[in-house]
């Protein structure tokens, strides 16, 4: 367990939880190795540099930008020596995750990849009101009570909100509501069923759509069709498994929902031109050379 996760752990640890921490950072800060979380990162980096690793995709943080991490998400970090910041912590109980299903549902497409990195070095201001709302955190947090615990949730969600909305999606005019709530739907339930499920015209019958209207609402959104997000889904979540954890291959088969080991092996040939070993070691050499 790392040291932010055993930190988490032990504010909410027992009857006087408080599901967040505030953790500064500094010059003695070390590279974190790849690992995941089961709660949400806000990551906002005053002075120096960071390297990050997030699901795969690599980015470079500089002053006055933020990351937003959020639950088991595959990710690493490396601090440059003049590293200023702050990292806020809290578990899904503090930011209601049907907030972004109801209310927020038009900005739920995509929003891990739109805010696991964000530059605010030309909006300044932004990132100002991001750091007073971490000053009123660690000042609430003092002494705290039942009502102050109560203000820095509801301070942690004005942080995610502000975040949010400094990047929006602009919607078509052309596409109705009722298409923005399928689409949800579907990335919902790819999210839930991957592992078992990828057969397209099963996802239109439970939303009783055709694959041909589906295939139209996909392509709007996301420029891919409902196959290639099921298989860039189950392809994501391969690499975690084999970067991370240490099941063998036929257990790997098992709990994907591949008929069998050779079915995985074909797989991961043709969806990554290796084999499925080579690319283990692969993935396991960069985790490596980032320690």
């Amino acid at each position: 367990m790392d040291s932010q996760s055993r930190l988490l752990n032990y504010y909410t640890a027992g009857t006087n939880c408080t599901s967040f921490y505030v953790h500064k950072l500094s010059n003695t800060e070390k590279v974190e190795g790849l690992h995941r979380h089961d709660f949400f990162q806000i990551i906002l980096l005053q002075k120096g540099t960071i390297l990050q690793s997030i699901d795969f995709t690599e980015y470079e943080m500089r002053s006055r930008s933020v990351s937003v991490i959020f639950p088991r998400q595959l990710h690493q970090l490396q601090f440059s020596d003049d590293v200023e910041g702050w990292i806020v912590m809290f578990d899904a109980t503090v930011f209601c995750t049907e907030m972004l299903r109801n209310e927020l549902k038009d900005y739920n497409i995509d929003l891990q990849q739109k805010i696991n990195f964000l530059s605010l070095e030309h909006r300044p201001e932004v990132f100002d009101e991001l750091l007073e709302l971490v000053g009123i955190i660690r000042h609430t947090c003092v002494d705290l009570n039942p009502v102050r615990k109560m203000q820095v949730k509801l301070t942690i969600k004005i942080m995610l909100l502000k975040i949010i909305d400094f990047h929006p999606d602009t919607l078509s005019e052309s596409i109705s509501d009722s298409e923005t709530t399928l689409y949800i739907r579907f990335r919902e339930q790819v999210d839930e069923n991957f592992q078992m499920q990828r057969k397209v015209n099963v996802y239109a019958d439970n939303l009783g759509i055709t694959v041909k209207k589906l295939t139209a609402i996909c392509r709007h959104y996301s420029g891919l069709s409902p196959l290639e997000i099921i298989h860039d889904k189950l392809s994501l979540e391969l690499k975690k498994v084999l970067a991370l954890d240490n099941l063998t291959f036929k257990e790997i088969a098992f709990e994907y929902g591949f008929s069998s080991q050779s079915a995985l092996n074909k797989y991961i040939e043709q969806k990554f031109g290796v084999t499925p070993l080579a690319l283990k070691s692969r993935l396991k050499m960069k985790v490596s050379e980032k320690k």
